[in-house]
Order: C-alpha cells, then sequence, then structure tokens
C-alpha cells in the first residue's frame, strides 16, 4: 500500500545533556544527509526536552544503510537522551526489525491513506 518504509523515535535528553545531544545530532545529521535513501530525518524538540525523530527510507535496503551509520553514533546519543518509546512503519522485514529489538518497538503496518510527493 505504501512504498516507503520508516519509523518514530521518542526519547528524553537527560538533564544537563542538551548541548552533547545537540553535537551529536548534528553530527548525525549530517552523515545521514549523505544517505541518498534517507528520504526524511527530521528531530523535532520540545521546551522540557521531549525529543521526537521521524525517519522515513525509500527502501529495505536503505534503511539498513542508515541503522548501520547511526550504530557509530548510538552510545554518545543514548548517553545525552534516553529513548522512551520507537514505533516502527509500514512492511519492514524481521532482520530489520530486529536490529531495534532493544527498544521493543510497536510495529503498525499499513492500514489506509496515501503518499503524496511535492
Amino acid at each position: 500500500m505504501f512504498e516507503n518504509i520508516g519509523w518514530i523515535v521518542e526519547a528524553k535528553i537527560r538533564q544537563g545533556k542538551k548541548a552533547e545531544f545537540e553535537a551529536v545530532m548534528s553530527e548525525i545529521v549530517a552523515k545521514t544527509r549523505e544517505e541518498q535513501g534517507t528520504l526524511n530525518y527530521q528531530y523535532y524538540l520540545s521546551e522540557e526536552g521531549d525529543v521526537l525523530v521521524y525517519e522515513r527510507f525509500a527502501d529495505v535496503a536503505s534503511a539498513h544503510i542508515h541503522v548501520s551509520n547511526w550504530d557509530t553514533f548510538a552510545e554518545r546519543w543514548v548517553a545525552a537522551a534516553t529513548p522512551i518509546r520507537m514505533v516502527h512503519l509500514g512492511e519492514l522485514p524481521e532482520d530489520l526489525r530486529a536490529r531495534h529489538s532493544a527498544l521493543a518497538p510497536l510495529w503498525l503496518k499499513p492500514f489506509g491513506g496515501f503518499a503524496r510527493s511535492v
């Protein structure tokens, strides 16, 4: 039904770690910008330090590339923010879902709606 796959990650910046989080986030964004198959990689932040990351990929291979790149930043990211929740979006194969198993993500499969190109 939907051509793309992705996920949403929710986290909370640890007390006193906003600068560290912003630094690692900036590095990840720069690296992710080089990934041709990453369609969206967007961070949102509340005044209280709640973080939401929206990630969308052209295909499974692109998602695997991104996870492999992200793994090099994971330790610093988690040191600066506590992961709260992860939601997988779309028809993700088991090998890709397994790469996030530590976060026990909720898996939501396509149900209805549409995607539009601008």
